[in-house]
């Protein structure tokens, strides 16, 4: 049976470590709270006195705390898990931490022997609950294999992205996604609700008329490659009209805004950076 060592069982740690529980792992949990240990008293998992101690005889370890300087106690500290773990065993770090952290950790993790794969999540505490995170992983082949089947018991899809830090470069860029989307919509919002448009009738029209399909259009006209010398063809001729179309509809939102007297500084950003999402 493979044996999991649960580190951080805060509101996301401790669902997930529950749900690795129920899947039938043996599991060891540790946390500095002990508030945070004494709920698992009552189930199937021995509560450990340190990092260490929750290592010992793991062959996979989940890292889910706070930031790069917890991670870094947890894993290389004077009681870090890299005291106990045997080698082959892997380290799944879900915190989001720096790439040259990741790096370093995985450096002084691998002079033991002991793999390291990064394994961001996001889902948010009822995704922790329900076991339907969505994991995006990187790392070698092997140690994710290794890993996969305790991932998978708290996610609805664990997506292997590539080689090291992909798995984090990789929620980063869906996170800033949905942050920038928010802003957007946020500019949305203040010149509809300035000009009297409800902002439910707002809401239903940019969910109804494929603005969101709109935004992945990128996806589907070559990403983020500039177009060559040499492409004189069909595709730049797109682009170009795209570029037109979308540069001229926002200097009349930014004009619309300004009359309004409404600060809209990623729709200003947006128009003033167009061309390169066009790769002109």
């Amino acid at each position: 049976m493979t044996s999991v060592a649960m580190i951080g069982l805060g509101r996301m740690g401790g669902p997930m470590a529950i749900n690795v529980i129920n899947a039938g792992f043996e599991v060891s949990v540790f946390d500095v709270s002990h508030e945070a240990t004494s709920s698992f008293s009552t189930l199937n998992a021995r509560i450990a006195a340190s990092p260490s101690d929750a290592a010992l005889g793991a062959d996979v370890v989940c890292i889910v705390v706070f930031n790069d300087e917890q991670t870094t106690e947890v894993l290389a500290g004077r009681d870090g898990v890299l005291h106990s773990l045997q080698p082959g065993s892997v380290i799944a770090i879900h915190s989001t931490i720096a790439p040259e952290t990741l790096r370093s950790l995985t450096l002084t993790a691998s002079a033991t022997g002991v793999h390291v794969i990064d394994a961001g999540i996001s889902g948010g505490e009822p995704g922790a609950a329900a076991g339907t995170l969505l994991t995006m992983v990187g790392g070698e082949t092997e140690a994710v294999r290794l890993a996969m089947p305790t991932l998978e018991a708290f996610s609805k899809e664990v997506i292997h992205a590539g080689d090291l830090g992909t798995g984090l470069a990789l929620k980063l860029a869906r996170n800033a996604t949905g942050y920038i989307c928010m802003s957007a919509i946020h500019e949305a919002m203040q010149i509809a609700s300035a000009s009297g448009v409800p902002l439910d009738v707002l809401q239903h029209t940019i969910s109804e008329t494929g603005v969101f399909e709109q935004a992945l259009s990128p996806f589907l006209l070559g990403g983020p490659s500039p177009l060559s010398d040499t492409d004189t063809g069909s595709m730049r001729e797109l682009l170009t009209h795209l570029c037109a179309l979308a540069e001229k509809d926002l200097d009349q939102a930014l004009a619309l805004a300004e009359e309004l007297a409404e600060d809209v500084p990623v729709t200003r950003a947006t128009r003033l950076s167009f061309r390169h999402v066009a790769r002109l």
